[in-house]
């Protein structure tokens, strides 16, 4: 589940009517139900949540076993107002989960400029810090790009084919990942931090990555009580098979990740060229994005 501002106003009946637009997605990257609000509140979400709860009831389907939202996720004390909204799911038992790469790039918030030459080293040692490539994947796929060149790729170590000869796209759709749980990922963000605190974390003109200590800090200390959140339920399965592919002969596996929320982000980047004009009336709004 996410949440986006509508980008172009609307126009005639609908004007001043419409700020933000919610949708919920599937596992299939299909979009489930969508709503248009005037704000973020309870019960402006309420008429969607229900309807769709609704829908999968009078279709005879189980209650979804996870919702990843981007927001709203975690409170010290009773139910979240997500929760309350899914109740009847939630009582079915399901669990809401923070979507990995929004909890990512919160720290953005206390970073400099994303321009910086180290801001790409401290995004992946977070999301490494979080998880880690399947073994079994990772050696299957490693023997499908020596396949290419068995002779020459002999005495390359596993270290190195991964470094400079398989790509991030390979390892995207042929390696599953794992979270790593709780302790872990506080400890390696922990590591990682505290190594960009010092002149690991200057460019070449001597600035640091951080805009402070004290923002850094800030920020790690507020986000760490969603590292629980993050980690996938037990025993269940975050990858379908979607197919098989060759590489060289070699037979693998083409992943099709279920974790997260990366789809409707996706829709939504590209909703705005879907609406046309700068002012919009609410029917070819909802024309557009049906």
């Amino acid at each position: 589940m996410s949440d986006s501002s509508v980008v172009k106003k609307l126009s005639g009946e609908g004007k001043g009517t419409a700020e933000w637009f919610t949708s919920i997605g599937n596992e299939y990257s299909q979009i489930v139900s969508f709503i248009l609000t005037c704000e973020e509140s309870t019960e402006c979400l309420k008429p969607m949540c229900q309807g769709v709860m609704d829908r999968f009831q009078l279709a005879n389907q189980p209650v979804p076993k996870i919702l990843y939202v981007d927001r709203g996720c975690c409170r010290a004390q009773g139910p979240t107002a997500l929760e309350s909204l899914f109740k009847t799911w939630v009582d079915g038992g399901m669990v809401v989960r923070l979507d990995i790469f929004h909890w990512i790039h919160r720290f953005d918030a206390a970073i400099r400029t994303d321009s910086h030459s180290k801001y790409a080293v401290f995004k992946s040692a977070l999301a490494g810090a979080v998880m880690a490539y399947n073994r079994a994947d990772l050696e299957l796929l490693i023997k499908a790009v020596r396949a290419k060149d068995p002779t020459a790729f002999n005495r390359v170590t596993d270290e190195d084919m991964v470094r400079l000869y398989v790509s991030s796209e390979r390892l995207k759709h042929h390696v599953r990942r794992v979270t790593l749980g709780a302790q872990e990922t506080f400890r390696l963000v922990q590591i990682a931090i505290d190594e960009l605190k010092g002149p690991a974390g200057l460019d070449e003109s001597g600035v640091s990555l951080f805009k402070s200590t004290e923002a850094i800090d800030s920020m790690w200390e507020a986000q760490q009580r969603h590292l629980e959140c993050m980690q996938d339920p037990p025993e269940m399965s975050m990858y379908r098979v979607a197919r098989s592919t060759s590489i060289n002969g070699v037979d693998v596996p083409y992943y099709k990740c279920l974790r997260g929320s990366n789809s409707l982000e996706g829709f939504h980047k590209f909703l705005p060229q879907m609406i046309p004009g700068v002012l919009s009336n609410m029917l070819s709004v909802i024309q557009s994005i049906s």
